[in-house]
């Protein structure tokens, strides 16, 4: 009925404008955004029609592809360039979007970040006070005499490493098959840990002025590793009492000028992370719903110093601020 009024009403219009020249009614203000609108129309049909050629026609170069190729060979190559996901290697063939992790995160509250400005560092710091300020709190510390009989400290380089996940090592194998891995801005040349100790010597230690940055970290999920591992290193002594720490080791390694990206974690705990050599710097990031309480701050961790990080609530990233050392870090997650 309303359809049939309208028309009712534009014929009536029209039969009283017959009379009214041409060129008065080119005149009139809509004019102008009805021709518009008209020579649009047809345009988007085309494009609607174009969109759907095209679409077909990758659906078609698709299924014709499968197979020349084999559709084993199809799928590697397309997890390859579309995720960077090696399907041979991976166990989970679900790329890890790290915007959706941050959009689909719980909502944080800003008491974790308001009025802090800097990190505090803190030595002979009881268990109690410990739990009391940083432990449960979010709030990041540093603890400056944590590391004072550790034997990592002299043992820990390159070369230690390289010979504990040397080639067809239990420990290199468990990394590869199990446990996770990042290259960073090296994945065109490090697909695997193994990758990263077949370097040059040369290149690990800086030796030549031209040499090319690296910077890596992986997790160690196996336990006869991380048992060898926890002989030179032992359990941070301002840890709860009844607290556990992981079985889990994360080492990070890697010279300067390179470092882990801006992002949140997605992992259980909070974490400690010793730096056993060369400085490294962190940037620590309130999350976006405390932007305007909060504010981003910066710091320096030295060798022998351990930061205790909740990295679930910050946003953090990474540089490797040593001159002439390469850095290495090594830490754990703890409840």
């Amino acid at each position: 009925m309303m359809s049939k009024a309208i028309d009712e009403k534009t014929q009536s219009i029209v039969k009283q404008c017959r009379s009214i020249p041409r060129d008065a009614i080119e005149n009139l203000p809509n004019y102008k955004k009805l021709e518009f609108i008209s020579a649009m129309q047809p345009t988007g049909f085309c494009d609607i029609y174009l969109v759907l050629a095209i679409a077909f026609g990758l659906l078609g170069i698709f299924t014709a592809s499968i197979p020349y190729f084999g559709i084993a060979r199809f799928l590697h190559y397309s997890y390859d360039k579309a995720f960077g996901i090696d399907i041979y290697r991976e166990e989970c063939l679900a790329p890890k979007l790290e915007f959706l992790i941050d959009t689909f995160r719980p909502v944080t509250s800003c008491d974790i970040c308001r009025n802090i400005t800097e990190i505090e560092r803190v030595s002979r710091i009881t268990r109690e006070e410990f739990e009391a300020k940083y432990a449960y709190t979010n709030r990041p510390v540093i603890v400056t005499d944590a590391m004072n009989d550790w034997l990592a400290l002299e043992e820990f380089d390159f070369k230690f490493f390289k010979r504990l996940y040397r080639t067809n090592s239990s420990a290199l194998r468990a990394v590869e098959e199990k446990c996770q891995f990042f290259p960073y801005k090296n994945k065109n040349e490090f697909e695997t840990l193994g990758d990263v100790f077949e370097m040059d010597l040369n290149r690990a230690y800086m030796i030549d002025e031209d040499y090319q940055p690296w910077y890596v970290g992986w997790s160690n999920c196996d336990y006869s590793t991380a048992y060898l591992l926890r002989q030179y290193y032992s359990r941070p002594y301002f840890l709860p009492e009844r607290s556990e720490s992981s079985k889990l080791d994360w080492i990070f390694m890697g010279t300067p000028g390179l470092g882990a990206h801006m992002h949140i974690d997605n992992v259980d705990l909070p974490s400690w992370q010793a730096q056993v050599r060369g400085r490294k710097q962190w940037t620590l990031r309130p999350v976006p719903e405390c932007h305007f309480v909060c504010q981003e701050f910066s710091f320096t961790v030295e060798p022998g110093e351990i930061i205790v990080l909740n990295t679930n609530t910050w946003y953090h990233k990474t540089f490797v601020a040593s001159e002439d050392e390469i850095s290495i870090t090594i830490g754990s997650e703890f409840d």
